[in-house]
């Protein structure tokens, strides 16, 4: 990529705007997915943030190369920097500041013949570093093993535990089914552009059952059927694999309980 570019993917928390800096260039929205192009590779695909509570620990997931297939190895890119965002908030209902009160900065070496890479952990507190931790990925082969290699130390006052590898996509999605509805539902509301269509059709779904009857299939007492039920919704990402940055940073580091968080993938000019 020649010039810098900052993909950006909302926490299941809060999302929080962006605030640009000279690192950074352009701002894009990411969703799950958004394919591979020039600009932007497999291993920038930004693809889903989450964060939770564990114990007495904030834990943030970062998932990047989507739809890696199995049995192979897949990498950081050693040009870009990953990073989680953490701001802190006053209470639940308090409007994101899009802050950069903790910055989690990871980096990856080139790829080792073990296949392993060197990362590098950066923590920011309020744009001033506090310090770095050295660690290592985890190969494909052992983490398929289950056998990871579990980052930790201190910086500074922060107690963190870090993950990175490969793991199985957590995500759920029939996309086809998905396609299908969103089809559907632009007919029958919008049809022609100006006004509905109400002869628009929809599949029955993977249990036989038409759009508006329970007929053809188990009964489910629904009475809409637009969605396939989990019984036999297929999933798109059964069988693939995502890179995971896994991280645990203790709550009484971070001076707070509430958060808004966020993930951005950026490479320099």
């Amino acid at each position: 990529m020649k010039r810098t570019s900052l993909l950006v993917a909302g926490s299941v928390i809060a999302a929080g705007a962006i605030a640009g800096t000279a690192y950074m260039r352009t701002g894009h929205a990411s969703d799950h997915d958004d394919g591979e192009i020039d600009l932007k590779s497999r291993a920038l695909n930004l693809t889903d943030n989450f964060a939770f509570k564990s114990g007495n620990d904030l834990s943030l997931v970062l998932y990047t190369n989507p739809r890696s297939l199995p049995g192979r190895q897949y990498y950081l890119s050693p040009n870009a920097r990953y990073e989680l965002h953490v701001s802190r908030a006053a209470s639940r209902t308090t409007a994101p500041t899009a802050a950069d009160d903790y910055v989690f900065r990871f980096e990856a070496s080139p790829p080792m013949p073990t296949g392993n890479q060197m990362i590098t952990l950066t923590i920011l507190a309020n744009g001033t570093v506090v310090g770095t931790h050295s660690g290592m990925s985890t190969p494909f082969g052992a983490s398929k093993a289950n056998t990871v290699v579990t980052n930790s130390g201190t910086v500074g006052s922060f107690d963190v535990d870090y993950f990175v590898g490969q793991r199985a996509d957590s995500f759920y999605f029939d996309v086809n089914r998905f396609f299908e509805v969103r089809a559907f539902l632009a007919q029958r509301f919008f049809g022609n552009g100006t006004s509905g269509d109400n002869t628009a059709t929809l599949a029955p779904n993977c249990n036989g059952q038409g759009l508006l009857s329970e007929t053809g299939g188990p009964v489910d007492a629904d009475g809409v059927n637009l969605w396939n039920p989990p019984s036999c919704a297929p999933d798109f990402t059964k069988g693939l694999n995502v890179t995971a940055i896994v991280l645990n940073v203790s709550l009484a580091s971070l001076s707070g309980e509430i958060f808004d968080t966020w993930s951005t993938i950026s490479v320099k000019e």
